[in-house]
């Protein structure tokens, strides 16, 4: 009990007064591609792309923290741009933090560039931007100060001599990112880096200045076809703001099942220190469903009973169009407009 009070403690203050802290605390990373990299916008196998996500953490310790985003992206070419294209997105994400429902809303714009660099088309390089508009709220009548409490019993009708800030805030924010794509063989490798709160704009519910620090991630890794029915997706992901550093690593396998086009998802990941991550999913008509659970293995285990968070994501593709094919695609461009039908071409992934 005293152990799960401290917690709460701690968590009401960083809530309030730290609320400057992270974006977004995602196992499935790969599955909200905007808000990892805006270099990843537009940047599929497919022409129009869309998903939704849900997180739900720390159930067993205290109120939890639920996360909710939804995004949709997808590829604009032209004889301009001869076999390259640009990508365009937006992404709509809420997240309830806590006791005192701390909530941040987040409405985003991104745009990227997608340039081949070799006659091959097997290089690529992509560059992003994003705009965000953020609007953060709390209830401080759902808080508890230290003067609401007379030795062990809680007044909830007393009215707290604590000094109270606004309870709700609004800024905009900018994101940048960069990508290297390379085809060779069975396998597609990838590499990206991404800077969010260029501007560094001020995050504060109290009349004083408190910008928010530059969150840096590196994320890269592999796709490779191992077998004609099993496919192979190692990652890594790395991010930084201020002193707060996470680490994940792992790999999902993809099984071709049956004969009419069902893939089967499996996968383990882990992040450093804190959580093992084991992944499962079902895809079928380019409709894609993943959950995913951390098993909490912290410090905090001994609260927790090694119980962290629930995450889920339906992703849907449209409209099959592969980088490397884009020159065969300018061709059919010229006898019929894209996006009318799908485009009959090789597939290099192990999607449908």
């Amino acid at each position: 009990m005293r152990k799960s009070l401290v917690f709460f403690i701690l968590v009401s203050f960083f809530g309030v007064c730290q609320v400057s802290a992270q974006r977004v605390h995602s196992s499935q990373f790969y599955s909200i591609p905007l808000l990892l990299n805006p270099a990843l916008t537009g940047n599929s196998d497919y022409n129009l792309r869309g998903g939704l996500n849900y997180r739900n953490q720390w159930n067993s310790v205290t109120t939890p923290f639920v996360s909710q985003s939804v995004f949709v992206d997808g590829k604009l070419s032209t004889q301009l741009l001869s076999s390259s294209w640009l990508g365009v997105g937006g992404m709509i994400f809420n997240d309830k933090a806590g006791e005192g429902s701390l909530k941040t809303t987040q409405v985003m714009f991104s745009g990227s560039l997608n340039k081949s660099l070799n006659a091959g088309n097997t290089l690529f390089i992509h560059a992003g931007l994003g705009l965000e508009l953020v609007n953060k709220s709390v209830d401080y009548n759902k808080l508890v100060f230290d003067d609401q409490w007379d030795g062990t019993l809680f007044d909830p009708n007393y009215q707290t001599g604590e000094p109270l800030g606004t309870q709700s805030l609004f800024y905009t924010d900018f994101s940048a990112g960069s990508m290297v794509t390379y085809f060779k063989g069975k396998s597609k490798y990838f590499m990206g880096v991404s800077v969010s709160h260029i501007n560094q704009p001020s995050e504060s519910f109290y009349a004083i200045t408190n910008n928010l620090k530059r969150r840096f991630a590196w994320h890269g890794g592999v796709e490779s076809r191992i077998s004609p029915r099993i496919y192979a997706k190692p990652e890594i992901m790395f991010t930084t703001e201020k002193s707060a550093n996470e680490w994940i690593a792992g790999a999902n396998f993809m099984m071709l099942y049956g004969e009419k086009g069902t893939i089967l998802h499996y996968g383990l990941w882990y992040r450093f220190t804190q959580d093992i991550i084991p992944a499962f999913g079902y895809e079928k008509n380019r409709m894609k469903f993943m959950i995913t659970y951390d098993i909490n293995v912290s410090d905090l285990q001994v609260a927790s009973s090694n119980k962290g968070g629930l995450e889920i994501s339906l992703t849907y593709n449209y409209n099959y169009s592969n980088p490397r094919e884009i020159r065969k695609l300018k061709r059919r461009q010229k006898v019929k407009k894209l996006g009318d039908k799908a485009i009959s071409c090789p597939k290099f992934s192990h999607e449908d």
